[in-house]
């Protein structure tokens, strides 16, 4: 199952890339979001808190992209680094984050992410330390 998760979430992060963020409404009624402690009003969000919590990220940017710029198998899961750049509402000002997200898999859906700010994190929390 692997490398059909690892084809998904290219796919994913392909639209994602052009601001395409579609995607996310096909994701299962009890998908969680687990944000960075480093983020903002960090914390664990399920269902639709979790989508209400992306669409607020992502409104909160102008021209707003996520490339993935790594992606790592590893079973149900996909580790992913990302490279997000948008301007935040308001300002002229482009900024970039680089973070790693896990994406976890139940059959062919993305049920989980989990996004962490270092990649020994990601890795460790999917058991490739």
């Amino acid at each position: 199952m692997s490398q059909e998760n690892v084809e998904a979430v290219r796919a994913l992060y392909e639209l994602t890339a052009r601001g395409d963020f579609s995607a996310m409404d096909a994701f299962p009624d009890d998908f969680e979001f687990v944000t960075s402690p480093e983020l903002p009003d960090a914390g664990t969000y399920k269902a639709e808190a979790a989508r209400h919590f992306i669409r607020g990220w992502i409104e909160s940017f102008q021209q707003l992209t996520i490339d993935a710029t790594e992606i790592i198998g590893a079973g149900e899961k996909v580790v992913i680094a990302i490279v997000q750049r948008g301007r935040p509402r308001g300002t002229d000002t482009v900024v970039e984050g680089r973070w790693w997200q896990v994406v976890t898999f139940r059959g062919a859906e993305i049920a989980r992410i989990e996004t962490f700010a270092e990649r020994a994190q990601a890795l460790k929390a999917v058991g490739l330390e």
